[in-house]
């Protein structure tokens, strides 16, 4: 009768916190305007700051989402994916800038759509860092 070892992986301190999602780097989005038009272009800036353990941003999406609020319908209007390997290190900031494009057809009636910026990082490790930033966007008639 054979005998059957289980192989046990030692899982480290490292990978005990990655895998609570403590210690992952925080975000911040930093934008250039408060209100934005039809036809404009969204400058802003993600702000890094390294958790407790060394990451690697393997990859950043922002999508423009625009919310009907009657419908309770969710569209992406515009998306930026960019596929990258930068380090996070602990306790140090750094700075992704982005440039995204608001349509020229936006709708017209703002008071049943919201929009927002849907920021996600991928880490790489099966940790993800999401971040919804509401944005104003007025429509020229």
């Amino acid at each position: 009768m054979p005998i059957f070892r289980e192989q046990v992986k030692k899982m480290t301190l490292k990978d005990y916190l990655t895998k609570l999602k403590i210690g992952l780097p925080k975000t911040m989005v930093h934008l250039d305007k408060q209100v934005y038009e039809a036809g404009s272009v969204i400058n802003g800036t993600i702000e890094i700051t390294g958790g407790l353990i060394k990451n690697k941003i393997k990859r950043y999406d922002i999508d423009l989402v625009e919310i009907d609020s009657q419908a309770f319908v969710e569209e992406t209007l515009n998306s930026h994916s960019v596929f990258c390997s930068l380090e996070c290190s602990p306790n140090q900031t750094g700075k992704i800038p982005f440039l995204i494009n608001v349509p020229d057809d936006i709708k017209k009636n703002q008071n049943t759509f919201q929009y927002s910026l849907m920021i996600n990082i991928d880490l790489g490790n099966a940790n993800n860092i999401t971040q919804n930033v509401p944005i104003m966007i007025g429509v020229v008639s």
